[in-house]
């Protein structure tokens, strides 16, 4: 009777911390997602400076036509994800954010780093934000809730 009850306490230990990691790939997603859309007290003064730092571009090198960044602390996103597996998922709370859009465009020659130059703004209001889930871990913003 001893035996299988330590059986079963390692089994629900084993389970307890590898069932909310993710796995290499889902790893890479997240941190790419933190890097990308996660800043704390970000300005709107800082889109140049945040997103030549954080090297944010396109597969191509090219600069990203916009890019938005969540001020709020990355537990709070992560709770977003809390008991939701996979696929998008609506924040019940409102999150403040800055979104930078790119401002020097040229239809015919779009930039590259480090030349990219973007216009920061923020809504006058929090709001809503949709975001992607696996396994529990954000690992992409689709859009905010207007």
């Amino acid at each position: 009777m001893m035996k299988s009850h330590h059986v079963g306490l390692l089994l629900l230990m084993v389970y307890s911390t590898t069932a909310s990691k993710p796995n290499h790939y889902q790893e890479e997603r997240y941190q790419k997602f933190r890097l990308q859309h996660i800043n704390p007290g970000m300005r709107t003064s800082e889109c140049d400076s945040e997103i030549l730092s954080r090297n944010i571009e396109t597969n191509t090198n090219l600069c990203k036509w916009s890019n938005t960044f969540i001020t709020a602390p990355l537990d709070q996103i992560k709770a977003i994800c809390r008991g939701h597996r996979n696929g998008s998922i609506t924040s019940n709370n409102p999150f403040t954010f800055v979104m930078c859009q790119l401002s020097n465009v040229d239809p015919s020659n779009q930039p590259r780093q480090p030349n990219c130059q973007y216009q920061g703004w923020s809504p006058r209001f929090a709001k809503k934000i949709v975001i992607v889930c696996e396994e529990e871990f954000p690992i992409h913003f689709e859009t905010f809730i207007p």
